[in-house]
């Protein structure tokens, strides 16, 4: 974990839609995260996932942390809730399909973490762990969820450590292989 007495570290949460970052900040900043091993992505995945946080900046009920190192963007977090109700779109469907109907129960009513994504100049720093708490913390929900790659990535290593647990696959992740979803509950231990 990073020290509080840092002072050139700043943990941000973003009270309202006004204040989030811009989605090219966002896509900059998950391009430079994502193109190095093990995920070697390119960059259109980087401008996909910006096109999606630009929708969820539109929602009142989105949550987002930013660290901020010296005053400069090096990691950050978003989500929003989640009720099957509410999500009807493709992805969100083809996700229900595939966890099946007991698990898509278990994470309707939670909260979505949608993206985590800290810039390898400020890797191996707890930077990932800082914002995954703080955006739970922020969220104010007992249930939280999130899909990934179903492969080893540091950023999976950091979700097994906070106590989240496999729940199954869902849509395609950037690989085109099923995404793992994992759950976090407050009964589980962080």
């Amino acid at each position: 974990m990073i020290s509080s007495e840092r002072s050139d570290i700043e943990i941000r949460t973003y009270p309202d839609l006004a204040n989030l970052p811009r989605v090219e900040v966002i896509e900059e900043l998950y391009a430079s995260a994502s193109r190095l091993p093990p995920l070697s992505e390119a960059p259109e995945v980087a401008h996909s996932f910006a096109r999606l946080y630009g929708y969820a900046r539109q929602r009142n009920d989105v949550v987002g942390v930013g660290v901020l190192v010296s005053g400069n963007l090096v990691g950050f977090a978003y989500g929003h809730p989640w009720s099957w109700e509410s999500e009807t779109d493709v992805w969100s469907q083809q996700l229900r399909h595939r966890l099946g109907p007991d698990s898509a129960a278990l994470i309707d009513e939670s909260f979505a973490v949608l993206l985590l994504a800290v810039h390898p100049v400020a890797g191996r720093r707890g930077l990932g762990a800082v914002l995954l708490e703080s955006l739970m913390n922020g969220s104010n929900a007992q249930t939280h969820w999130l899909q990934t790659t179903d492969f080893e990535t540091p950023a999976l290593r950091l979700y097994l450590r906070m106590r989240y647990r496999s729940l199954g696959h869902g849509p395609d992740a950037p690989n085109g292989k099923p995404g793992l979803v994992l759950i976090h509950t407050q009964n589980d231990a962080r």
